[in-house]
């Protein structure tokens, strides 16, 4: 009977192992993933503006006020130096993270993500069209399906955890797009 509970330990162990590693690698996917998808709106970003401009304004005048004001001047090299900004905080948050064994900032910075893509989702809808980002948010959806999934299933974090940190990680979102986009508009490339 000794024997037969070790064998049960040890299975046991070598699957949360195994389940670890698993999660370790979704984790790690994060700053690829997001780098992916913003290649695409770093490289369309800008004829895309400059072909839709007219568009935005008679459709939406309002916001696209705001957005064109904000957005509009942007040069790519511009914007690139934003999704850098994003890219290396993002990659900062996920080395901590699997460094500290405390996934909960990483859990944030995820789920504002998320939630980025899905607003992604909404602008196309609305617009009716293609959006610079579009394409990539497909694929970025179904890893964050898979990744969302993976933490309810395996019990990773609590249902009140993820709820909690999406609330955290799209305040972060949005403030960190704010700096890297005031970032990019101060300086001339």
């Amino acid at each position: 009977m000794k024997k037969q509970e070790e064998a049960i330990f040890i299975a046991n162990r070598n699957y949360k192992q195994t389940e670890m590693e698993k999660y370790n690698l979704i984790v790690w996917l994060l700053p690829i993933v997001f780098m992916i998808h913003d290649f695409e709106e770093i490289i369309f970003f800008k004829s895309w503006i400059n072909k839709n401009r007219e568009y935005l304004t008679e459709k939406f005048p309002k916001i696209s006020k705001r957005f064109l004001s904000r957005m509009g001047n942007l040069s790519t090299s511009a914007f690139a130096l934003a999704v850098a900004e994003e890219f290396i905080l993002l990659s900062l948050i996920t080395v901590g993270s699997v460094l500290s064994d405390n996934y909960l900032l990483w859990l944030a910075a995820f789920m504002g993500f998320f939630v980025h893509l899905l607003v992604h989702l909404v602008q196309w809808i609305i617009l009716k069209r293609y959006i610079p980002a579009i394409l990539t948010t497909f694929f970025a959806l179904i890893y964050c399906i898979y990744t969302l999934y993976e933490m309810i299933e395996n019990s990773i974090f609590q249902t009140s955890e993820i709820v909690l940190w999406t609330i955290i990680g799209f305040g972060l979102v949005i403030v960190n797009l704010l700096f890297a986009h005031k970032l990019a508009k101060s300086i001339k490339i």
